[in-house]
């Protein structure tokens, strides 16, 4: 039986528990996802994983604002911590398959327009059946026009996960091309698997 972390509690006992900001395979993972974005700069961005948020520092001189959300109040006061410099990015505490109040509206108000950019990074394998359908059914309907998700993870299966990162993507893949968005970018080896996609799929490939 799978047993999911609170990661509340690991982030309590150790702020950077995945050593994110130190660690070879992260920097790494960093700048590939850096990379693969096909847009210079997005409007709006939104890391829905953000934990200490130095994927969200990376991704800051690309985007006009980001929205950083993660389901450990721990991991947004991380991430606020080390954006503290960074007026472009506000932090919220969202617990998937649950979107940011942005995005959805509050009562008697308008929805902000949605992302067009949207971070899957490491977590959707800790999410069951029905929540990783959820999460993507809800990506796709928070999206703006001509918005790309990109998804990183894993690659092999964490012990404390439901899947491995491969699966998980082949899961994504097969739910956001069901909805008409198209793959346009794929990078995997043994490390982490990344996946684009998009609404807006180039009729002509050139410069």
């Amino acid at each position: 039986m799978i047993t999911i972390p609170d990661f509340d509690r690991l982030y309590e006992s150790d702020p950077d528990p995945w050593r994110v900001a130190t660690s070879w395979y992260e920097r790494r993972k960093i700048e590939v996802v850096l990379a693969c974005l096909r847009r210079d700069r997005y409007r709006l961005a939104w890391d829905a994983a953000c934990g200490t948020g130095e994927l969200v520092a990376g991704l800051a001189s690309r985007c006009d604002r980001i929205l950083a959300s993660d389901a450990s109040a721990q991991a947004c006061a991380l991430t606020a911590a080390r954006c503290a410099g960074v007026p472009t990015v506000g932090v919220e505490r969202v617990v998937a398959p649950a979107l940011p109040e942005a995005f959805v509206g509050r009562p008697g108000a308008s929805a902000q327009p949605g992302p067009d950019l949207i971070v899957l990074s490491e977590f959707l394998y800790y999410l069951d059946d029905a929540d990783r359908a959820l999460t993507a059914a809800r990506v796709a309907q928070v999206a703006a026009p001509g918005a790309d998700v990109l998804a990183v993870h894993w690659t092999p299966q964490p012990e404390d996960a439901h899947l491995p990162g491969v699966q998980v993507h082949l899961e994504l893949d097969e739910a956001l091309l069901g909805r008409g968005w198209g793959r346009l970018v794929s990078h995997r080896d043994i490390e982490f698997v990344l996946t684009l996609w998009s609404t807006d799929v180039p009729a002509r490939i050139g410069r």
